[in-house]
């Protein structure tokens, strides 16, 4: 996106940072109505200019799709039946959909074989307990059949959203960082940070998510590139919900 999301009743934080000069990580926010919005992370196996490639195909495809399909289900297998037909038999494609209805207080998603999400809901301070979501699916683009596969395996969840709560998508360039001993960071040092951390605004937990990364690698070099989202559900504002919409930013943000 070409900055943040600014819709009432969410709080929305995120970095993309390439291991290379360019990447294989894609994370949009697509506007659907003025109370829902469409929120995708995804991951192309390999790296560089070739996975750049993909993704930049793959943005105008999501764009076009999320118009037509209301359930992140039904997208991701119109998505699988496209991208098939265009990738090599070596590379594939990991992704996450997303609705957030803020006036229903709801989200609906599905997870086409990416790294699960992380899903803290509201508590008192000190309270709060990280969950994994992680229903099952499939990569995008294996060419083991005409999709039927694809399809019967995935499957949509929807959960009720509260003021308090906090979702991170993420890229396994986030959980699987390595430290010089090729230890990596993992999900559940993620999810303790989002325990111990969650009640901060979300931009000051995602510069203490990066700062624990720094300290965790110390030094090593950046193998994947790294990719987060960072989501807080906020009680102000969501009976003045509009169309949402991106602001210019900085260079060097998300």
């Amino acid at each position: 996106p070409q900055g943040p999301l600014l819709m009432p009743g969410l709080s929305v934080t995120a970095l993309c940072v390439p291991a290379r000069e360019v990447g294989g990580d894609y994370y949009d926010f697509l506007p659907l109505h003025e109370s829902r919005v469409g929120v995708l992370i995804a991951d192309v196996s390999g790296k560089g200019t070739s996975a750049a490639l993909y993704m930049a195909e793959l943005k105008g495809l999501m764009l076009s799709l999320s118009l037509v399909h209301s359930s992140p289900r039904a997208l991701l297998i119109a998505a699988n039946r496209i991208i098939a037909k265009h990738l090599d038999s070596r590379t594939f494609i990991t992704m996450t959909y997303a609705v957030i209805d803020v006036r229903a207080r709801t989200m609906t998603y599905a997870r086409a074989g990416h790294t699960p999400l992380i899903y803290a809901p509201a508590a008192p301070p000190g309270a709060r307990m990280a969950r994994v979501l992680a229903p099952d699916g499939l990569v995008l683009g294996l060419k083991i059949d005409d999709g039927q596969m694809f399809e019967r395996i995935l499957e949509e969840e929807t959960i009720p959203l509260e003021q308090g709560d906090l979702l991170v998508f993420f890229t396994d360039g986030i959980s699987e960082a390595m430290d010089p001993g090729d230890d990596c960071f993992g999900e559940a040092r993620l999810g303790k940070l989002v325990e111990q951390y969650g009640d901060l605004p979300a931009d000051a937990l995602r510069e203490r998510v990066l700062g624990e990364i720094a300290s965790f690698v110390n030094g090593a070099p950046q193998h994947d590139d790294m990719t987060m989202i960072l989501l807080k559900v906020e009680g102000a504002g969501i009976d003045q919900v509009s169309a949402p919409r991106s602001l210019p930013v900085a260079v060097g943000e998300s």
